[in-house]
């Protein structure tokens, strides 16, 4: 186990345009690297059209330059210093001159014939590697999985990354294995437009890496210049950083957030927590009755929190005696989709008991659509369809949103759960491929991104600032922009289901990379129910309670609590007290990231004017955590915590933690962890 320190330094960056080729450069004055030659091109018509640019002029540190694309149409482009550390800011615009509108399908940059493209100084083992959270994450509806590493080897055969689908962090990382240098590209504005990169083994030795980036959408149709019209077009982030990998992401988030207010910054989370009703063998199974027995529990142990009925209160199918997961039952009318047998005080009765006991009532929906139902058979026209007029089918059917009367349900459903019934969050679920499906066509124009922005804002609109917003699966790898149009939490794992621990490692191995990224200035890790059922031994369920306290995101706590014995309620009334969360979190080993990303050390800084800080007088909290099946000794050097003299108390128990010869170690047992609190 390799254990660093956490550093972040970003290198300044020069830009220029090559006079013989009239290429753009990026590049440290130092020669530490940079990207080289880079072209500027559209799709049109299936072509790539390349622009060769010349100097139009400088305001300040801003750079101005202008090429031609096609007769009558030009591209500017803005090149802006970055507004925290060293970096630029590229940002395009098309510029149509011509009678007639220009149609284009995709734009980027390449590297221009013979030059170098991307390039590293040869720190003495030039192996290429790229970080992007696309590695950890294998998404194509229905399966769904882990991968890993996070940080890998680039490609032999080409890789196409940042597929909207999974929700990814729209940012690229190039470096070479085990060095501190990296290349951050990212994008800094989705108005309407997604980054991709196309990344391979270079075929030219003289080459550092086959690579293009290239911004896309979904929803069929190209965009277009109309005739006389100027397009402003999405802003990328360039920056050369010396970084460890738990800071990777820290640079681009950064500047995100000196531009940009996500939702996260004005959220409850940091100190509210959230039951839900689902996991844990509990599912659809609910009833009032159920209900009622859990919010006693909740406000006993977490007073203030979130209530969450999740997928269950619906009126049961016939067919097959269950909750319908689809939309259908809340068609024509929403107000009676609950079911009055099992729910007789209905939604009002269910938002007026969390109410009586102080938690705030929040409820699961989704806008998927039953194959059979009765919205495809009376409305087949609402129905999300691909080029050849076929419904898009991933199991289940889709909205269109482009569509008004589609539009117009969706929007009474929220009015209803929010403004009709009062309540104060909701968890939207299989929403994704709504907006992101690859095959998808937007029969009254718009792109996937537009469509996901009303969704988004409709529903933040609905909720106001404080509401809970979670964003579930199948979607979120990270990406922050969901934050900024309406989200405050994302789905970040697998669903922990039954909650045995072959589930809880795999929730965990994909989070590692998002924890990194997640905070209270963008949005909160929802890693799924901890707690659980009097079934999971006890020492598992403080591994699971431990890591998804010190992973920083949202508590959200679920299962048949009523049943648990007092030591797991006492688990529960504990991290409810010491509920701080969106705080930075710091993996010190390098091993995670380059294999299975499970960390086995992760920090949690504590903000001086936090209220753990102030409360409890806790400057930091270390988890050391166990996922084999066979007990590990595990060392932290103390001078990592902290500059000075530390003490140690056990976050359970608040005893005392021993710690000598400058390290705190701990042999834990198989599956078990250790978590203390460091106090100066």
């Amino acid at each position: 186990m390799t254990v660093q320190p956490s550093f972040n330094v970003s290198l300044p960056l020069d830009v220029h345009i090559e006079n013989k080729t009239g290429a753009l450069t990026l590049a440290h004055p130092g020669q530490a690297g940079g990207w080289f030659g880079l072209q500027f091109y559209v799709i049109h018509r299936g072509r790539e059209r390349s622009a060769r640019f010349l100097s139009a002029g400088r305001h300040g540190k801003t750079w101005r330059w202008s090429g031609r694309l096609a007769p009558g149409v030009n591209v500017e482009l803005v090149v802006a210093p970055a507004r925290r550390g060293h970096g630029q800011i590229i940002t395009p615009s098309l510029i149509n001159r011509r009678k007639t509108a220009f149609l284009f399908s995709g734009y980027g940059f390449r590297a221009a014939e013979g030059a170098a493209g991307v390039r590293l100084r040869n720190p003495g083992y030039a192996h290429w590697v790229y970080a992007h959270t696309d590695n950890l994450r294998y998404e194509n509806l229905p399966h769904c999985r882990p991968e890993f590493p996070f940080i890998r080897p680039l490609p032999a055969s080409p890789v196409r990354l940042g597929a909207p689908g999974s929700g990814p962090i729209p940012a690229l990382l190039l470096g070479h294995a085990l060095g501190r240098m990296w290349l951050l590209e990212g994008a800094l504005t989705q108005q309407r437009h997604y980054p991709t990169w196309h990344l391979a083994i270079p075929s030219d030795p003289g080459r550092a890496a086959d690579y293009r980036s290239e911004y896309a959408w979904t929803g069929g149709a190209p965009e277009t210049a109309a005739a006389g019209s100027r397009i402003t077009l999405e802003s990328t982030l360039y920056r050369i950083v010396s970084a460890s990998p738990d800071k990777l992401y820290a640079p681009y988030m950064e500047e995100l957030t000196a531009h940009h207010r996500f939702a996260g910054s004005g959220s409850r989370l940091n100190r509210t927590a959230l039951f839900c009703t689902w996991n844990f063998n509990v599912y659809t199974q609910i009833t009032e009755a159920d209900c009622l027995k859990r919010m006693a529990v909740v406000a006993r142990c977490a007073p203030g929190s979130y209530f969450q009925i999740d997928h269950g209160y619906q009126k049961l199918d016939p067919a097959t005696g269950l909750a319908s997961i689809d939309l259908d039952p809340f068609y024509p009318d929403p107000e009676n989709a609950w079911d009055p047998d099992r729910f007789p005080s209905g939604p009002r009765g269910f938002t007026a008991a969390c109410r009586r006991r102080h938690l705030r009532p929040t409820l699961w929906w989704s806008p998927r659509v039953n194959r059979d139902g009765i919205i495809a058979r009376t409305h087949p026209e609402w129905l999300l369809r691909d080029r050849t007029g076929t419904p898009i089918d991933i199991e289940h059917l889709l909205l269109d949103p482009s569509v008004p009367g589609a539009r117009a349900f969706i929007d009474r459903c929220l009015h209803t759960f929010l403004v009709t019934w009062g309540f104060e969050g909701i968890k939207v679920d299989f929403v994704s491929y709504m907006f992101d499906h690859p095959r998808a066509v937007f029969r009254h124009g718009g792109t996937g991104i537009h469509w996901k922005r009303w969704f988004h804002g409709r529903v933040r609109s609905l909720l106001g600032p404080k509401g809970y917003f979670l964003h579930c699966i199948s979607c979120p790898m990270g990406n922050p922009f969901l934050a900024l149009n309406g989200c405050d939490a994302l789905r970040v794992g697998m669903d922990i289901h039954s909650g045995e621990w072959a589930h809880h490692v795999k929730t965990c191995a994909w989070l590692l990379p998002l924890i990194l990224a997640a905070g209270r200035n963008t949005w909160y890790a929802d890693l799924d129910g901890f707690m659980g059922k009097p079934e999971i031994p006890a020492l598992e369920r403080r591994s699971r309670n431990a890591f998804g306290y010190i992973s920083g995101g949202l508590l959200d706590f679920s299962g048949p609590i009523e049943t648990l014995d007092p030591a797991a309620l006492s688990e529960f009334r504990r991290l409810a007290e010491r509920c701080d969360q969106g705080t930075g979190v710091e993996c010190p080993e390098t091993e995670p990231f380059y294999g299975l990303p499970t960390p086995r050390i992760l920090i949690r800084r504590h903000a001086p004017n936090s209220f753990t800080r102030k409360r409890f007088g806790v400057q930091a909290t270390v988890g050391f955590f166990n996922w084999t099946d066979a007990p590990e000794t595990v060392s932290l050097p103390l001078d990592r915590l902290a500059g000075g003299p530390v003490r140690l108390r056990d976050f359970w128990t608040g005893r005392p933690a021993p710690a000598r010869g400058g390290l705190l170690t701990a042999t834990l047992p198989p599956r078990g962890h250790g978590l203390w609190d460091v106090c100066c």
